[in-house]
């Protein structure tokens, strides 16, 4: 009897509810976690290709089209660490560049070309990213920080967000072996012409330098590097230095410190 009644305490109202809540519970956090992975698989998704490895593995398949690439061989190539290369192979393997087995996929055979690889990054726009974003950030000329906030709103922290997006406007440019579409101030400054300041040059060894240092020992110490009085009362050192090509005759040497007593020294102000 005692058995009996022991045995059927272990289904009774409580016993049961407090068992299904115990389920309940489990299955909750079961669920949570389900949950939790999914989104950091969802984000995943996102690729983070350094332009470097695109455009280096591009380069490499351009040469190559049919060579099978692995980590060691992609480390070896662009000089990266062979653990980061692996990294990188699955990255373009989700962007459909590279197959499981590390051969050039059918998109990757269109992206080498030049004369394909619009249509080659707008396949892979398309299969990677979501209408959303394209919609938002229309690939050449998206906006980065628009790009970031959109990121940003899917769950990444800033920098990752900043690396997802600065691969989004990688892959979006259009045209091969050009740089993400930028602001027209931007460009400006890009086609600035270059500074026209002169560029240092190494001294060289030479008869004429021999001559030249032989003719300012006999003329002394050089009166070019003595402080230049101003009317101002403001002293002011100039220390000036010359470099004269090895060839240089003594007719041009001559005149070198001819124009220098000339325009430096004669010149002084009392």
């Amino acid at each position: 009897m005692g058995g009996g009644a022991q045995e059927r305490s272990k289904f009774s109202p409580q016993v049961v509810e407090a068992k299904r809540l115990r389920l309940g519970h489990v299955y909750e956090m079961f669920l949570i976690r389900i949950e939790k992975e999914y989104v950091m698989a969802d984000k995943a998704r996102f690729p983070q290709i350094p332009s470097t490895v695109w455009w280096g593995l591009r380069s490499l398949l351009q040469r190559s089209p049919n060579v099978t690439v692995d980590g060691r061989f992609l480390a070896v190539q662009l000089g990266v660490q062979e653990v980061a290369a692996k990294q990188y192979i699955l990255e373009l393997q989700s962007v459909g560049i590279l197959s499981e087995d590390g051969k050039a996929t059918a998109v990757a055979q269109k992206w080498r070309l030049d004369q394909t690889y619009s249509a080659a990054v707008e396949e892979i726009l398309k299969s990677v990213y979501p209408e959303g974003l394209l919609a938002v950030a229309p690939p050449g000329e998206a906006d980065r920080q628009k790009v970031v906030n959109w990121f940003m709103h899917e769950g990444f922290g800033q920098g990752a967000a900043g690396n997802k997006a600065a691969t989004y406007m990688l892959i979006g440019s259009a045209s091969p072996n050009e740089a993400p579409s930028r602001s027209a101030t931007a460009k400006a400054e890009g086609k600035a012409a270059p500074s026209a300041r002169p560029k240092a040059t190494k001294p060289k060894s030479g008869p004429a330098v021999a001559s030249l240092e032989a003719k300012a020992a006999d003329r002394g110490p050089s009166k070019v590097a003595s402080p230049i009085s101003r009317t101002d009362g403001f002293p002011l050192n100039l220390n000036i230095q010359i470099h004269i090509s090895a060839d240089a005759g003594t007719e041009q040497i001559e005149s070198i410190f001819s124009a220098m007593k000339r325009y430096l020294y004669d010149n002084q102000a009392p």
